[in-house]
């Protein structure tokens, strides 16, 4: 009896862990990071997180020189959802942070920085 007893309790917890375990890898994240390499000596980190009804999308770009133009595009499964141009502080790093709809199914979040004096190329891209 008590063995019957043992082997159901065991039994409804290890349901119970396999719950809330697929529970848990269903969960939309509450953020997303990448990071990466521009085309010359720059670095770029994407960070996308939930923002209410929208996607809060923040790139920042790490360059070697201060007082540089930046050109950003920021898009959503292909739509062109904003633009902007920054200037890099005295570190060399600029960062922008601009709202995307949340569609229903992923999104995939592009943003495409140029240098605008020496052409310089980040591509950064993240799916929420």
């Amino acid at each position: 009896m008590r063995k019957a007893l043992a082997l159901t309790i065991a039994a409804a917890l290890a349901v119970s862990i396999l719950t809330a375990m697929s529970s848990a890898a269903a969960a939309p994240p509450t953020a997303v990071v990448k990071n990466g390499h521009c085309s010359a000596h720059s670095t770029w980190r994407l960070t996308l997180k939930k923002d209410h009804a929208r996607i809060e999308a923040d790139v920042e770009v790490q360059s070697p020189r201060a007082a540089q133009r930046w050109r950003s595009r920021f898009s959503d499964n292909g739509i062109v959802f904003a633009r902007v141009t920054k200037t890099t502080i005295a570190d060399g790093s600029f960062s922008a942070t601009r709202f995307a709809s949340n569609k229903v199914g992923s999104d995939l979040i592009r943003v495409r920085s140029v240098n605008l004096a020496t052409g310089e190329v980040c591509r950064a891209s993240a799916t929420f």
